[in-house]
């Protein structure tokens, strides 16, 4: 009987700490706004990302092939003149895999990000790696403005939300008081990608990737407005 009365007390506790913890965040006579601003920003690099996979059953014979396409891929992008501070690689892994065609081996991976700040020379890169065994690597889009575009998006939200706050408040007949807080979220980075590598190209003057393209830089925030007295 103790231990019952003991576990309502405990419960009900509980029960009131809820009621007066709902009491104080609770936010009576305000607005709430969630937007979103957007900026339009010129693509002036691609980030090209290369995979180095090599297959074999004997492992010291897939290592060995994986390096030879290492090498290839350091001479080439010091042939290339790219900057250093601009080349990302993971160390080499391998590990014990199964091939449907060629059955029990192993398999090495490393994958190699290099920043291309000129992007009409993405294609011929790719057929130099193309040409060398190379079959699996992609790019994305980025721009070196996108610090500055995250900025003006972010001002762009607010305002949209204080914008969006007062025509609620208007419509039901009160003023926007003061601005009682911001949440503020970065959850969209959308790049568009590049079509990924494959066994057939052709050396065609025409590209896609003459045209000027833009990157949407998008950031959300959440305005809490507290209302003021009737219009």
């Amino acid at each position: 009987m103790k231990n019952k009365i003991y576990y309502t007390l405990i419960a009900l506790f509980h029960f009131v700490a809820l009621l007066q913890t709902t009491n104080t965040y609770s936010q009576p006579g305000t607005i709430t706004v969630e937007t979103a601003g957007e900026i339009e920003v010129a693509a002036d690099l691609i980030y090209f990302q290369v995979n180095i996979t090599q297959f074999d059953k004997d492992a010291r014979e897939a290592f060995q092939r994986h390096k030879e396409q290492e090498n290839y891929l350091t001479s080439l992008l010091k042939d290339e003149e790219i900057d250093e501070r601009h080349i990302f690689a993971n160390p080499i892994s391998i590990s014990e895999t199964r091939w449907q065609q060629e059955g029990s081996g192993f398999e090495t991976r490393q994958q190699v990000t290099i920043r291309l700040d000129d992007v009409t020379r993405f294609e011929s890169m790719q057929i130099a790696l193309i040409e060398n065994g190379f079959v699996n690597f992609s790019g994305n889009f980025s721009s070196t403005k996108i610090a500055e575009a995250r900025d003006e998006a972010l001002s762009k939200a607010v305002k949209e939300a204080k914008r969006q706050a007062e025509i609620l408040a208007d419509a039901a007949g009160k003023k926007i008081a003061t601005l009682q807080s911001i949440e503020y979220g970065s959850p969209y980075d959308h790049y568009p990608k590049l079509r990924s590598a494959s066994m057939a190209f052709e050396a065609d003057s025409g590209s896609l990737l003459q045209f000027e393209r833009t990157l949407p830089v998008k950031e959300s925030v959440k305005v809490v407005f507290e209302l003021g007295e009737d219009l």
